[in-house]
Order: C-alpha cells, then sequence, then structure tokens
C-alpha cells in the first residue's frame, strides 16, 4: 500500500478521543428517556370561571374644559380721576365688595344742585296748591271767573311736573354719585387692575374682571356616532339634568367632585361632527381652573341580565379586528370562541354575542392555551362560609 493511504498515528488518536466524548455525551439523554418513559409535560394551569349573567352600569368617560361659571368686565360708568384700589388683585371677593374709588366731588356737587332745585321745585308747588284752593273756593261763591281758576289749575299741574322733574334729576345725580364707588357685581376671583390710580378714565373703560368659578362650568363633547348617542343621560337639558364627575380630581376633603350637566348644543359642530354638553360642578376650594382639560364621567345606560367576562379573558383572533375567548370543554380541552364585545362597565366587559351562562371561561393565561390542546383548569377557591 502507497505512503500516502496510511493514516498517521496522531490522527487516530483524536478520532478516537471524540467518539468517546460523544459516547459520554449521549448516554446521559437515553438514560433519562429511559426513566421518564417517554411522558409529555403536564398540561397548563389555568384560571377559569364559570359565566353568569347579571345586571351592569355602563359608564362613559368624555373630555372637556372647565370655564368660569360667569365672567365680568368690571367698568367704569362715570368719569373721573381713579382715586383709589380698595381689593387684592388675585383674591376672591364677594358681591358688593368695594374695589375702586372715583374722585366724588363733582358728582357731590351735583347731588346738592339736584337737592336745591327740588327744594325750589316743591316750594313752587306749595304756592301753586295754595292758589289753586283760593281761586277754587272764590270761584264757587261766583267771585272768580272761569279763566282764573283754568290758570290756577295748570300753574298746580305745572309745578306737580316741575317736582317730577326735579326728583328725576336729583335720583340721576345720585346714581352718578353711587357709581363713583366701584363693586364687585358678582362674587369670584379679581384679576389684575387694568387701569392705576390716579389716571383719568372715562364711561366704559375696563378696570377689572372677576371670574365666578365656584361653581365652575364644564363643556364637553361627545362624538355623533356616539353609541349611546339616544340615551337620555347625553341629551341633558335643565328639566331633566344628568349627573356627572370629574374624573382624576378630588376635594379637599377628598370627595369627588361632582355636577349636573343641564345644557344639549341643539346643533352639531361641523369642524369636529360632534355635540356639546355643558354642566355646572362644585369647585370646593378652587380645585379647578378655568381652561384645563378634564375628564367627565357619565352613566350612560344600565344592562340587565348581561354576560360580564375580566377584559384579561379576551384576546385577539386571527382575523383581522376580530376578538375571542377560551372556554374549556370536554376532557378539559381549550376551544377557542370568537366574540362580539358590548360596552366597558363597572363590573367588567359586556358580552354581545358567543358566550352563554354555564360556560366555562380562561380568564387570564392565554399565552399558555391552544386551540383543542388540554389545559389543567383552576376554579376559584369558595369561602369557608359558602
Amino acid at each position: 500500500m502507497p505512503s500516502s493511504f496510511i493514516r498517521p498515528p496522531y490522527q487516530s488518536c483524536r478520532l478516537g478521543s471524540a467518539l468517546l466524548a460523544a459516547a459520554f455525551l449521549i448516554a446521559p439523554t437515553f438514560a433519562a428517556q429511559a426513566q421518564s418513559g417517554g411522558q409529555k409535560p403536564p398540561p397548563p394551569k389555568v384560571p377559569v370561571m364559570t359565566v353568569e349573567t347579571a345586571d351592569a352600569t355602563v359608564y362613559k368617560t368624555y373630555p372637556g374644559r372647565t370655564e368660569a361659571n360667569r365672567h365680568v368686565e368690571v367698568r367704569a360708568q362715570v368719569d373721573g380721576i381713579l382715586e383709589s384700589r380698595e381689593y387684592v388683585e388675585g383674591s376672591r371677593v364677594k358681591k358688593g365688595d368695594l374695589l375702586f374709588r372715583i374722585d366724588a366731588r363733582p358728582y357731590e356737587a351735583a347731588v346738592s344742585e339736584a337737592k336745591a332745585d327740588l327744594a325750589s321745585a316743591q316750594a313752587t308747588l306749595a304756592g301753586a296748591q295754595r292758589d289753586w284752593r283760593r281761586i277754587s273756593s272764590l270761584f264757587e261763591r261766583g267771585v272768580a271767573s272761569e279763566k282764573q281758576r283754568d290758570d290756577a289749575r295748570s300753574a298746580l299741574e305745572t309745578a306737580q311736573a316741575g317736582v317730577k322733574v326735579a326728583e328725576a334729576q336729583l335720583q340721576s345725580a345720585q346714581i352718578d354719585l353711587d357709581y363713583t364707588a366701584v363693586t364687585a357685581p358678582i362674587p369670584g376671583i379679581a384679576s389684575r387692575r387694568a387701569v392705576d390710580p390716579g389716571n383719568l378714565i372715562g364711561v366704559g373703560d375696563r378696570l377689572v374682571s372677576i371670574d365666578e368659578i365656584d361653581p365652575i362650568q364644564v363643556t364637553l363633547s361627545y362624538p355623533v356616532d356616539d353609541p349611546f348617542v339616544d340615551r337620555p343621560a347625553l341629551n341633558p337639558s335643565p328639566d331633566q339634568t344628568t349627573q356627572a364627575e370629574i374624573v382624576d380630581f378630588k376635594g379637599p376633603d377628598g370627595a369627588a367632585i361632582t355636577g349636573e350637566l343641564d345644557y344639549r348644543s341643539a346643533s352639531i359642530e361641523s369642524g369636529t361632527n360632534s355635540i356639546e354638553l355643558r354642566g355646572v360642578f362644585e369647585n370646593p376650594g378652587d380645585v379647578l381652573r378655568p381652561n384645563r382639560y378634564v375628564r367627565v364621567r357619565i352613566k350612560v345606560d344600565e344592562v340587565t341580565d348581561a354576560v360580564i367576562i375580566p377584559e384579561t379573558a379576551i384576546g385577539t383572533g386571527a382575523e383581522p379586528n376580530s376578538t375571542v375567548v377560551y372556554v374549556i370543554g370536554e376532557e378539559n380541552k381549550a376551544e377557542q370562541r370568537r366574540v362580539e364585545l358590548g360596552p366597558m362597565s363597572e363590573q367588567g366587559r359586556i358580552i354581545r354575542s358567543g358566550l352563554e351562562a354555564g360556560d366555562r371561561l380562561v380568564i387570564d393565561g392565554l399565552l399558555k392555551v391552544r386551540e383543542g390542546a388540554p389545559v389543567d383548569p383552576q376554579e376559584p377557591e369558595q369561602d369557608a362560609g359558602e
């Protein structure tokens, strides 16, 4: 045999070592299979529940924005020099609280003049009354002529009208004088001043604004294709209000901020294809301020004899936009069911179709479940008293 076909001694040694190592690795595998007898792993344990029907309350949450319940621009109603500011900017004021003072001296003089004019008119009236009594008496005795009687009556009526004019002028002067003390027309939070004391102001000049925020208004909207658009809860009116709650906010005592929806827009907003609602909510401690975005929770429906399951029992089906659940069939094998979802309720997800009372439903661990594969159902533990 040619020398080129003779295997070198060192290659034979390496081949023998590799075979020996492989034998050691394979031996435990065969031993484990022989020991286990080829058994499959046990079926996965999954929690299950028996489907029952029950009554459910359906709530929905809609986005909204807060607004002042009333916003008032306080403006000057008389001309003059602004003498002083009597409130603290940003503080809460009551209705009737003094906000500003305008120089009142010209208006005090006008009131004094009007009072003097009234006194003069009253004196003229008193003289006309005396003349009328005298002339009418003489006319009855045939001493005074008819013209004298008519002239006396006209003088009396003119004097009476003069008194009324003087009274009206005094009332007008007094109103202007009262306007020199600018007071709060509503309770609320007073803004920063718009004019500093010392400035000459005219009728209509803005001085300050006041926002009433307790209670506070919230405007919200919902789409016209909302499934509950025809429910009374989404169609409130002043005569039929809807109870609502602000989500994620609490009052100073930890209580929920609640209110009533009392308005629904008669038209649909063309830009958003939605319908606007308005509600008034108590705002203790001024927790909410205007122009804040909030979420409003409304009870929109109540369902009787509904099939309700937890969200963890719902999975995604193979078909687009499909949802499925797993029920326990014969021999504890999992069966996939396609279901139609209803709204979310306080008790869980409402199922419109696909499940019936009495079905044993897998409520969690769906990743461990396969169609037709056996599972180890774990029923919920019963209380000792049951």
